[in-house]
């Protein structure tokens, strides 16, 4: 099958992901910290049969994929947290700043050099990323808000998974990095039951369904946009980074208002105009 196949998988995967959290977050799981529990627990239930098939072992170099796994559970935790707060439409393009980030990461760590035109694409992200926010009110004071900087510090929390991860998998391979990292962020949960413990004793058939869909479609985009980036970077990252969650979401907005959000054409002709400018700016500092 074409990679570019597996790279429009992976696209409809993470879109259909965002979608299926912020459908369960506003009619069936008030808790966020439940929701974000069940939502890694079944993702790692499902990736475990294809990381057996692949032969894990237990890994002789533990630090990286400790601190993959200490980062992108920060991720999680914030991200769900700001999907209970943001619409769709304002949470999808906040993922340009991932790659914003990743450049300050490299700066620090790598003490790679940050260029001219580098940073003038951080800035257009910055920018268009007030845009992204606006509501019929249309202030752009709208960007300074608890969910906006929940999302923000996911993003951060990624670019570092991100960093980890890279060097987890040259040290144990790429099934064993994901496996085992999967299973400590599944640890790193437990220690939010407190918050959640009263909840999960009564949940129900939906809520567990709601849940175990949207980690089986998780891992089916994430395996999917794996499997494209190995064969090729450049036209899997264009692919896979295309708004799918706010092209729903705005689809939802016409055939069932109450479903998801509701905003006018206005409102969301500016944040598409501000996401194509994000994606466009967040491409050229990756490519």
């Amino acid at each position: 099958m074409p990679f570019f196949i597996f790279a429009w998988i992976g696209a409809v995967g993470y879109g259909l992901t965002t979608i299926l959290l912020k459908l369960t977050s506003k009619h069936s799981i008030k808790n966020p910290w439940m929701m974000n529990y069940l939502y890694t627990f079944f993702f790692l239930l499902f990736t475990t049969p294809v990381a057996l098939i692949n032969h894990i072992s237990l890994p002789s170099v533990w630090i990286n994929i400790f601190f993959a796994a200490f980062f992108y559970s920060l991720y999680f935790i914030f991200v769900t947290l700001s999907i209970y707060m943001l619409d769709v439409t304002t949470l999808s393009p906040l993922y340009n700043f991932r790659a914003a980030f990743s450049v300050f990461l490299g700066v620090i760590f790598l003490h790679e050099a940050l260029l001219g035109q580098k940073l003038f694409l951080i800035i257009i992200i910055l920018l268009a990323g007030f845009f992204v926010s606006l509501d019929e009110k249309m202030k752009l004071s709208s960007f300074f808000q608890k969910g906006i900087l929940l999302a923000l510090t996911a993003m951060i929390s990624l670019s570092l998974t991100g960093m980890f991860v890279n060097r987890a998998i040259a040290d144990v391979g790429y099934w064993n990095a994901t496996f085992w990292m999967y299973l400590l962020i599944q640890i790193m949960m437990l220690l939010t039951l407190p918050l959640f413990f009263e909840d999960l004793r009564k949940i129900n058939k939906l809520q567990i369904s709601s849940m175990a869909t949207t980690g089986l479609v998780f891992v089916l985009g994430d395996l999917a946009a794996n499997r494209a980036y190995s064969v090729n970077l450049g036209i899997s990252s264009v692919i896979i980074s295309l708004p799918i969650s706010m092209i729903l979401a705005f689809l939802f907005s016409i055939l069932s208002p109450k479903l998801l959000e509701k905003h006018t054409i206005k409102v969301y002709a500016v944040r598409f105009s501000a996401a194509a400018i994000m994606i466009i700016a967040a491409l050229k500092l990756t490519l």
